[in-house]
């Protein structure tokens, strides 16, 4: 819109862009736009600073579809080089952090304002829903970075520490990571629900990974799990995310090992190298990932909690990102934070997701070891699911959320 028109047309919702409005800079904090709506500032990367009005019966001065763009395309990661000692963007680095925003997701706050603004100006705004008509969903999902203890090595390993107690219980009790694996299934059950287990497949990579055989009992544990309802993905090796030759035979070994292709992939580590690692995904048939969320804070890395098309090269890809918003490690390990404050921030991340009707992605891990302080922090995650429950949401896999999310027309 030019600069002397001062109303919309009836019915129209127009925003007037800067000429020299740019997609593919950093945002300078001290001189973002802001949308004032339904009680919060909302941040506008794109566009000029200062806070347009919010009326739609006037012009907005402000280039709000830029500026989802701009999020959602991580503009932000692909701007600047920081990156922390395995090669992932870090929350410190990002206009979230400067800003203060912590767990808010600004694209779906902009898309509420079209939706209201549509509204007011007389148009019919479809809704979203999940599945039984759910308005938020938690997708529940578990990274097995390792499935066994060794047991010999851990027997002569804490004997040779001075821990024979420890010897004793890692050498001979109920194998700790396997029982956690169990435990992890169980709550999804207990809530009714079914989760993505993302299985490695990895040899002997390098030191970040755990490397372990699928062997025949194990296989025909995860088909088992399949036909209960739970979805088994593929976790690459810490070297695959960027490596065609190493991800696919990663990939073909789930795929024999299932008897069909995984749909749903997330990186070790959350490594994520653009635009090579989405390349490789989506040429080996991969629909889903779930690896952009922050490894260090909880949040959501790409501005929302609704899944989205990664874009490539001025084109969508035929990836879906089902962005990642709540992480055990980065609560307990990052952060270092009590059960009691992590509690509180994921109860930040589901008041999010709520609040724009999207999807908390949760990841929690099994344990590595037998630690006690595991089963408390998975009480943690119980209690959420329990609220999240009782305040309406549906919980499930990525693949079962997706599957009813396209059933009902969202």
């Amino acid at each position: 819109a030019g600069p002397g028109v001062a109303r919309a047309r009836p019915r129209a919702l127009r925003r007037a862009v800067a000429p020299d409005t740019r997609l593919d800079a950093l945002a300078d904090a001290a001189h973002i736009g802001w949308l004032d709506h339904g009680g919060r500032r909302i941040p506008l990367p794109v566009g000029p600073s200062g806070t347009p009005a919010s009326d739609p019966l006037t012009v907005v001065h402000a280039d709000i579809l830029g500026s989802a763009f701009w999020w959602l395309a991580g503009v932000q990661e692909t701007a600047t080089t920081a990156r922390d000692a395995h090669g992932r963007f870090r929350i410190a680095d990002s206009l979230q952090h400067a800003l203060g925003l912590r767990a808010r997701a600004p694209v779906d706050e902009l898309r509420a304002f079209l939706g209201d603004a549509l509204r007011t100006l007389g148009h019919d705004v479809p809704g979203r829903s999940w599945p039984g008509g759910a308005l938020w969903a938690v997708a529940l999902t578990h990274d097995l970075d390792a499935i066994r203890t060794p047991r010999l090595r851990s027997l002569g390993a804490d004997l040779l520490r001075g821990r024979p107690r420890q010897a004793l219980a890692r050498g001979f009790g109920p194998d700790a990571r396997r029982a956690s694996i169990d435990a992890l299934v169980a709550l999804a059950r207990r809530h009714d629900a079914r989760s993505t287990l993302f299985v490695k497949t990895v040899g002997s990579g390098s030191p970040h990974d755990v490397p372990y055989r699928l062997d025949d009992r194990f296989t025909l544990h995860l088909r088992a799990l399949e036909s209960d309802g739970f979805e088994v993905g593929l976790h690459p090796g810490y070297a695959s995310h960027d490596h065609p030759g190493r991800f696919f035979d990663e990939a073909e070994r789930l795929t024999d090992a299932l008897g069909h292709a995984p749909t749903s992939v997330r990186s070790h580590y959350l490594r994520w190298h653009a635009p090579t690692t989405l390349r490789i995904y989506e040429r080996h048939g991969f629909g889903r990932d779930s690896t952009l969320g922050w490894s260090d804070a909880p949040g959501f890395r790409r501005g929302t909690a609704h899944p989205f098309w990664l874009w490539d090269a001025g084109e969508e890809s035929d990836l879906r990102e089902w962005p990642l918003a709540v992480m055990d490690t980065a609560l307990f390990t990052h952060l270092g934070l009590s059960e009691a404050s992590a509690a509180e921030r994921i109860a930040d991340v589901f008041a999010e997701a709520r609040r724009g009707g999207g999807v908390a992605v949760v990841l929690w891990h099994p344990a590595m070891d037998a630690d006690p302080l595991w089963a408390r922090r998975l009480a943690v995650l119980d209690a959420a699911l329990s609220r999240a429950r009782a305040d309406g949401a549906a919980v499930g896999s990525l693949a079962g959320l997706d599957a009813a999310r396209s059933r009902y027309g969202s």
